[in-house]
């Protein structure tokens, strides 16, 4: 896959699992308010073993990972339902993504 395909899958999935995602360069992240209860990254991460320097090729896998950036507010169970539908979400875009194995190919 190219980068391009990559990007476009990840704002798909973001899309498709109602998270705006953005390249932040050295990850791909979940845009964060003042409402965001989970945040999504996905860190580039240089696959040695496939990289050929010689060729001005670097192999990029992609890791994905979640984590809850706001607890410890007193809510009601309005809310609290809200943010248990957030983290199912993510939870759901993270697994989906990590069954995809995204890499690309770099040159330079």
């Amino acid at each position: 896959m190219t980068k391009q395909e990559i990007a476009e899958i990840i704002e798909s999935k973001g899309n498709e699992y109602g998270f705006k995602m953005r390249d932040m360069g050295p990850a791909w992240a979940s845009e964060q308010t003042s409402e965001s209860n989970i945040r999504i990254e996905l860190f580039k991460e240089t696959d040695y073993d496939n990289t050929r320097w010689e060729d001005h090729r670097v192999a990029i896998n992609l890791k994905v990972t979640g984590c809850i950036c706001r607890m410890g507010d007193r809510r009601g169970a309005e809310e609290l339902q809200k943010t248990a539908e957030e983290i199912a979400r993510g939870t759901k875009m993270v697994a989906d993504i990590e069954k995809m194995n995204l890499s690309y190919i770099e040159t330079f």
